[in-house]
């Protein structure tokens, strides 16, 4: 499956869905369209909710502008910065489009031998496939979901929340 780039430069869309093997170096390639072409391809890899988000570096970038500001001080804030950056792995493309996953990450998404790369529409995912085996919802119930966000594009995030 493709994924496509819009015009404004180093803006990607995560779309379809990739079964890769992990090699013993803990690599996985991502897909050609989910990189930078002609340049260095660069992510931030932080725990989701079962599964390892790649994001990418310049869409992290205006995350980490807004977690510059909360003040160190603080011991809550201070804890949750501390977790987020403990748990989190910055990454860049080899030369064959691969990425090294850290043992701590793999070992918290369950991922053994063989991921899904899954297209999350602004970021993708990395999944163990026996979890994304078990996670894929049905056709049926996107179309539902893309009905209500015709219907009250305002209401985006209750809708993909299941609250509308």
């Amino acid at each position: 499956m493709k994924s496509s780039k819009t015009a404004k430069h180093g803006e990607i869309f995560f779309f379809g869905e990739y079964e890769h093997s992990v090699d013993s170096q803990r690599r996985v390639a991502i897909p050609r369209n989910w990189r930078e072409k002609g340049e260095d391809s660069k992510f931030v890899l932080l725990r989701g909710h079962d599964a390892i988000q790649l994001i990418p570096s310049e869409a992290f970038r205006d995350i980490f502008e807004k977690l510059k500001k909360v003040s160190f001080a603080n011991k809550e804030a201070s804890r949750a910065l501390a977790q987020l950056g403990s748990q989190g792995q910055e990454c860049e493309c080899d030369s064959q489009g691969r990425i090294s996953i850290s043992p701590r990450l793999m070992e918290y998404a369950g991922i053994k031998d063989q991921v899904v790369l899954v297209g999350a529409l602004s970021t993708g995912q990395v999944w163990a496939k026996e979890k994304w085996d078990k996670e894929r919802g049905s056709d049926e119930n996107l179309l539902d979901i893309i009905q209500k966000i015709t219907e009250r594009p305002d209401d985006l995030a209750d809708i993909l929340k299941g609250k509308i």
